[in-house]
């Protein structure tokens, strides 16, 4: 396994806490939907424009992905950090010019994902 992801599931499980998407013990399984799905749409449409869709506060399902946004951020950055994602990528690649920091941060933000993915199985599923 790779040595970045394992150094990040401590953080993973702090943060999916911290974010809100544990709800007592349990975490809902939507959630391991919308981070497989992230994932591929980061590989298909690139990091910025699903950090955007993600972001969407206007879909029904608004409120689960902004948790999951909260729980990327602070794996990444700290728990303490409200930064919304989207302001931190566009940030750190000059507002989407810089293809090499855009690559630095999908690898950063496709590692979270795993990291997150794992660390989510720790926690007992709800149905919805």
């Amino acid at each position: 396994m790779n040595k970045k992801v394992n150094e990040l599931i401590p953080k993973a499980l702090t943060a999916i806490t911290a974010s809100g998407m544990v709800d007592a013990g349990k975490v809902d399984k939507e959630y391991k939907g919308y981070i497989s799905s992230m994932g591929a749409s980061i590989i298909q449409s690139g990091l910025i424009a699903t950090i955007a869709f993600y972001s969407n506060e206007q879909s029904g399902s608004a409120d689960k992905r902004s948790k999951l946004m909260k729980a990327i951020v602070k794996t990444i950055i700290s728990t303490e950090s409200n930064e919304k994602l989207l302001n931190y990528v566009l940030s750190g690649t000059q507002n989407g010019t810089n293809k090499a920091e855009i690559d630095k941060h999908e690898k950063q933000i496709s590692t979270t994902l795993i990291a997150l993915k794992l660390a989510i199985r720790t926690f007992k599923q709800r149905e919805q």
